[in-house]
């Protein structure tokens, strides 16, 4: 196991039977993630509700782990719709692990990681150029969090650590401010909502504390073109894929994931048979 950088997973379980082949993939994609950060990180901790760590028990990947922390979500779904909110405990987490580096179940490294510099490093960074970011002022906001308009750039959390351990609190309580009972804007993306919260206040608040936002792996997106402007950057990650891939796309990165698995980490393939068999 590398050493230097602490990782955490934050999940929680989320309403709804996702499709076999979707499951399949997120079960290897996750297995992923646990040992490439171990590798080529450091140590990677767990934060989830007691149905996520029951199911990833099952799976045989919870040992894979060096720490588990149990997510306590008595009286969240009073406030928060966990559908909408898919991605609520990774602000919980910036205020339980502020210093760690949140990494997402469906992102996994394939080089060593180190973060160089001051700021907030995210995994890569978005052009705030599509429609998907216009007009954010007009987005139900009962909590009346300040936010920007119209950002320029966006920084991609798939990897995220604030620049110091207070932004990583303030952002966690402004997202959580934001969501708690507004779950979305009519005629708005579904998951605009939550990708403010988790995405463009952790950028907005970083430029307000005066940090630098760096981009862990050099690379630009634009959400016009649904482009790199850059070289793609050096790691995996599938929640684009995940969300709107074919038939054809999800096979062809399921081959390469378990692959990866067998041939990089040594996973013997009946095993990962046995498991798919059960996800």
């Amino acid at each position: 196991m590398a050493d230097g950088l602490n990782g955490v997973h934050a999940y929680w379980r989320v309403p709804g039977r996702q499709p076999r082949a979707y499951r399949q993939l997120a079960a290897l994609t996750w297995l992923l993630s646990i040992l490439s950060w171990r590798r080529y990180a450091g140590p990677v901790e767990l934060y989830a509700d007691a149905p996520t760590t029951d199911w990833l028990a099952g799976l045989g990947w919870l040992d894979h782990y060096d720490r588990t922390t149990l997510l306590d979500d008595t009286g969240l779904d009073d406030r928060y719709d966990r559908a909408a909110c898919f991605a609520l405990p990774k602000l919980l987490a910036l205020a339980r692990f502020p210093a760690a580096v949140l990494v997402d179940t469906d992102a996994y490294l394939l080089a060593p990681l180190r973060l160089a510099g001051p700021g907030s490093h995210f995994a890569h960074l978005e052009l705030g150029d599509g429609d998907f970011y216009v007009g954010l002022h007009g987005l139900r906001n009962p909590a009346g969090v300040e936010l920007p308009d119209a950002p320029e750039l966006i920084g991609n959390t798939s990897l995220f650590r604030a620049a110091d351990p207070a932004l990583a609190k303030r952002i966690s309580a402004a997202g959580l401010a934001f969501l708690a009972g507004n779950p979305a804007t009519p005629g708005r993306d579904v998951h605009l909502h939550m990708t403010v919260a988790e995405q463009v206040l952790a950028t907005h608040l970083t430029l307000r504390a005066g940090a630098p936002v760096a981009s862990v792996f050099d690379a630009r997106w634009s959400t016009r073109s649904l482009r790199w402007l850059t070289p793609p950057p050096a790691f995996g990650h599938l929640w684009n894929l995940k969300r709107g891939g074919g038939p054809d796309q999800l096979v062809e990165v399921f081959t390469q994931v378990r692959q990866i698995l067998v041939r990089a980490y040594g996973i013997a393939p009946d095993r990962l048979r046995t498991v798919l068999e059960r996800a």
